[in-house]
Order: C-alpha cells, then structure tokens, then sequence
C-alpha cells in the first residue's frame, strides 16, 4: 500500500471491463494514480522501451504505463481486457487532461525521432552510365534543411509526416 497525501483531487475517472474496475484520479498537485478497490499505485510517467522495432505510438506508452500498474498492483488481468481499460480511459483523459495527452504524444515523437535519426541511412552510389555523364551529388551535412529536403524528394511516402516537420 502506498501513502496517501492529503490533496484534493482534480478529477478521478474509471473504467469497467467484465465486473472488474479501475479508477484513474488526478490530484492537484499533479501526481497520478491508479486504484483498484482499497489498494492504488503511482501512474508514473511513460517511458520508451527500445524492442528494436517501430517506435510506439503514445496510446501505446500510456497502455504500457497502465499495465506496469496493474501488475503493481499484483493483479492478473486478461491483455485484451486491458487494453479494453486502457482504452475506455484514454477517450475519457483525451476530453479532460489534454496536457497529459500532450506529454504521451511528446514522447512518442521524440521516440520517433531517434528512432527515425538512427535507422536512416545516406550513402553516396555512383551509377555507371555510358552515355550521359553523371556527377556525383553533394550533400552538405551542416545544414539539416538540405538534408530534409532531400530527404523529402526521396522518400515521400515512406517516412512519418512529424519526422519531416518539427
């Protein structure tokens, strides 16, 4: 069991999925909670597990962060009834804890962005043509705009809107 401060809460929301109840509360201090009956656990802030694959998007951070939670909490709950839960609170916390929402979207894009950075390569191949004269192209890596641009031009399709524009 954690301590419990005397703060007035700011708003406390739940969910119910098969006769099994989570509460989300909020206090005015900023500090977040998940409860189940009597017992309740910090919601701390997400944080990006690097698997090697796409980077999560933030619905994604906040279920991981919900479901660290619960098994905080010791309790044995189905994954697609977590994700029901996860769910049913993310539709509520989007129309009432907007900055909370942001700070999730805050980390998938940094997420997105390191992922993207890494794994993006640019090499330089030349192509043997007999009939036209082909002049290697030089890109200048002190200026990050030429590099999106061309970026941009090669790519249209495959790489994320937000990793092109900041």
């Amino acid at each position: 069991m954690t301590y419990e401060p005397e703060h007035i809460i700011s708003y406390s929301i739940s969910s119910s999925v098969n006769g099994f109840d989570l509460q989300f509360t909020r206090c005015d201090c900023g500090q977040s909670y998940i409860s189940f009956k009597n017992y309740r656990v910090n919601f701390t802030t997400a944080t990006v597990r690097n698997n090697g694959r796409s980077p999560q998007r933030c619905f994604i951070l906040f279920r991981n962060v919900l479901q660290d939670s619960v098994t905080s909490l010791n309790l044995k709950i189905e994954r697609q009834d977590l994700s029901k839960h996860a769910s049913n609170l993310w539709k509520q916390l989007k129309s009432i804890d907007i900055p909370l929402i942001d700070e999730f979207k805050r980390i998938a894009h940094l997420a997105a962005r390191q992922f993207y950075s890494s794994e993006i390569r640019i090499i330089n191949v030349t192509v043997q043509n007999t009939s036209v004269a082909v002049q290697p192209i030089v890109i200048n890596t002190e200026n990050d705009e030429g590099i999106q641009e061309l970026l941009k031009d090669l790519f249209p399709e495959t790489l994320p809107v937000s990793f092109l524009h900041d």
